[in-house]
């Protein structure tokens, strides 16, 4: 007569822990290896970026890992200039001043460009940000003559994957529109 073998209870019990020690090991082993954990930045984050001076720790939230970080002003048009934060060659953060018309407001601003989505306005509607974009309005003091009906607004958008933080944001373009405001752009 055939008996099937039956395995002794404890046995059992040691052999599932076992599997779910072998299993947490590997969870943990390919979380290391870049499934979540910080990415390694092999690169000095620039404390001036096309001309306007901005702590770089405000910036390096936004910035992903990698080997290389460069800086590339462009001037698109007459009114706006760009500034993008290239880390590996691909666009990781972008700053722009713009000028727009006197009487927009942050939030007619930021509808002109991606990454403001659920943007929050600040009580007195000089700034709206979002984890992943915001923009500034500069003071009234702040005048060009080359845009005498124009307000200077700053712009900020996050490209890299996964960086998303609106506190942060908040205090990068309250930080970056002072610094802005203090400098040849208003002139």
């Amino acid at each position: 007569m055939f008996r099937p073998r039956l395995t002794h209870p404890a046995r059992a019990v040691r052999a599932s822990a076992s599997v779910a020690i072998t299993l947490a090991g590997a969870l943990t082993l390919s979380a290391c290896s870049g499934g979540g954990g910080e990415e390694e930045k092999n690169y000095t984050v620039p404390s001036t970026l096309c001309g306007i001076s901005l702590d770089s720790k405000l910036l390096d939230a936004f910035l992903s890992g990698g080997d290389s970080i460069s800086v590339k002003p462009s001037s698109p048009n007459g009114g706006t200039k760009r500034c993008d934060v290239v880390v590996d060659g691909d666009i990781a953060v972008r700053q722009i001043q713009a000028w727009w018309s006197n009487g927009e407001s942050a939030s007619t601003v930021a509808a002109g460009y991606d990454k403001m989505d659920d943007g929050q306005v600040t009580d007195d509607d000089r700034y709206l940000h979002s984890g992943t974009g915001a923009v500034g309005k500069t003071t009234a003091s702040c005048k060009s003559s080359d845009h005498p009906d124009q307000t200077l607004y700053a712009v900020i958008q996050v490209f890299t994957p996964d960086r998303s933080d609106a506190d942060a944001m908040k205090t990068l373009i309250t930080a970056y529109t002072k610094a802005l405001e203090d400098s040849g752009a208003c002139g």
